[in-house]
């Protein structure tokens, strides 16, 4: 007898995330203050993070300076991956239903093979377009 089973080839597949060169591309629109503290601070550019005081001397400006910019970067930041973990959840939500709908209908169709004694499934879906549009032909 036949797998029954239809599973998406991306299922339980794991995405390879560049974290540092996401976030570095995503903080390229930030106002610039934002954008170099948070580069210093995750050590974008010189592949060394620094405290909030070594960036306050970098940049010579005052630490609480620093540290509001910095908070609100880290916010935007948060926002924005927030915005597409929701997204991507969303999607895939989406996308496991879809895929539950097509492991669905291909039983339903694999069954009315059966039931119908028809050699595949494209006789069952062809029986099942002609009955739908036979009133539109006659």
């Amino acid at each position: 007898m036949e797998n029954n089973k239809v599973v998406s080839i991306n299922k339980n597949k794991e995405p390879e995330i560049d974290a540092l060169g996401s976030i570095s591309n995503t903080i390229e629109s930030f106002p610039i203050i934002e954008r170099d503290i948070l580069k210093l601070f995750f050590g974008l550019e010189e592949s060394v993070s620094y405290t909030s005081e070594e960036i306050a001397e970098k940049l010579n400006k005052p630490k609480k300076t620093i540290d509001k910019y910095h908070a609100s970067g880290i916010k935007r930041l948060s926002d924005i991956y927030q915005e597409e973990k929701l997204r991507q959840e969303n999607e895939d939500a989406y996308s496991e239903i879809r895929l539950q709908m097509h492991n669905h209908l291909i039983k339903k169709l694999r069954l009315l093979k059966e039931d119908w004694k028809l050699d595949n499934i494209s006789q069952v879906t062809e029986r099942i377009i002609l009955a739908f549009f036979k009133n539109d032909l006659d």
